[in-house]
């Protein structure tokens, strides 16, 4: 790749600083800097949460409307993109050595090598049983391999077991498919129960960090309902508050948008948008919204066979000349993958 121009290199340096979400959206003119100062001053809570949920402040002081906000965090992250495929400055916070593993006699992971990007949204795509779902369980050592190694930062977590494997999962939260509510609790509770489970706040704080999580999925006041009141977009934003409210380092995603409408579906990637600019998580996502989601990612990592196909910022790989990745993008039946 050629060395970036002056502007570009201006462009990547602006987007890597770690700004408020308050102050980009004065950089992107979305609002004024007196328009954020006000909400500031009213936005109640420690510097934290008020900086989180600034957007919401803004928009009950009537300064910026819902869609509006959702428009401008996702043009911040295109020029995020951008400036990531100019120049790929991240650190490796999940790294795959020469992984295998086999079930049922097949051989779903075979050699794989792989690196996720820490801050940054990663997206993994390929045909259905292409071990996608598998890589997401090795990460959190749900499942270990049969030769390899996985490491999670400096940790690594293919050799571990008991107090010190749980410690790496604490840096972890993670959304199932199917969003996995408890069906006899309600919203609260089930947000809640990671937290009750897990750690020795004191009930207040419990409903406290719960409340202003519901607030940042938009499910405010929805507290008290079951699962089976919600639609199936308020299931994804439950569990997804449920991901967010232990703090977590890194979040896994797997099929967050299946099943659902394509409105819902667009919705579902504002929110996880909306989540990573508010707190700079790192958030690995398993997909099949192709192609729409490359425009919500920064890495695309495609798994075939077991194995590392193509992986980069997303500009790239969604551009790739591969006949395998062109045909996965295009859905044509014609090419390298025979399903029929």
């Amino acid at each position: 790749m050629s060395q970036p121009s002056a502007l570009q290199a201006s462009t990547i340096q602006e987007e890597a600083m770690p700004l408020p979400i308050g102050e980009r959206l004065v950089r992107n003119q979305c609002i004024t800097p007196q328009q954020l100062q006000e909400a500031l001053a009213q936005q109640s809570g420690t510097s934290v949460n008020k900086e989180a949920l600034i957007g919401k402040k803004l928009i009950e002081m009537g300064y910026i409307s819902h869609p509006a906000l959702l428009e401008c965090l996702f043009h911040q992250l295109t020029r995020e993109r951008i400036a990531y495929q100019l120049d790929r400055q991240a650190s490796t916070i999940i790294r795959f050595n020469h992984v295998e593993k086999t079930l049922d006699g097949r051989k779903v992971l075979d050699n794989l090598n792989l690196e996720i990007p820490a801050n940054k949204i990663t997206a993994i795509i390929g045909i259905s049983g292409g071990g996608k779902s598998v890589t997401l369980k090795h990460m959190v050592g749900l499942m270990k391999p049969d030769q390899g190694e996985v490491w999670v930062g400096d940790q690594p977590v293919s050799k571990l077991s008991g107090r010190q494997l749980n410690e790496v999962r604490r840096r972890f939260s993670m959304l199932f498919q199917e969003g996995a509510l408890f069906d006899s609790l309600n919203v609260t509770d089930n947000v809640a129960f990671p937290l009750r489970e897990k750690t020795r706040l004191s009930e207040q704080e419990i409903l406290q960090r719960v409340e202003t999580c519901l607030q940042e999925v938009n499910l405010a006041g929805m507290g008290h309902k079951f699962p089976d009141e919600l639609s199936g977009g308020m299931k994804k934003r439950a569990a997804l508050a449920r991901a967010l409210v232990t703090q977590p380092e890194i979040i896994l995603l797997d099929e967050p948008t299946a099943g659902l409408d394509p409105i819902i579906e667009n919705a579902i990637h504002y929110l996880i948008c909306d989540t990573y600019m508010r707190t700079r998580y790192t958030i690995v996502c398993i997909s099949h919204a192709v192609p729409a989601i490359f425009d919500w990612c920064h890495h695309v990592v495609v798994l075939h066979r077991g194995r590392v196909l193509a992986s980069g910022p997303s500009l790239d790989i969604r551009h790739s000349t591969d006949p395998t990745i062109k045909q996965f993008i295009s859905g044509a039946l014609d090419g390298p993958i025979q399903v029929i």
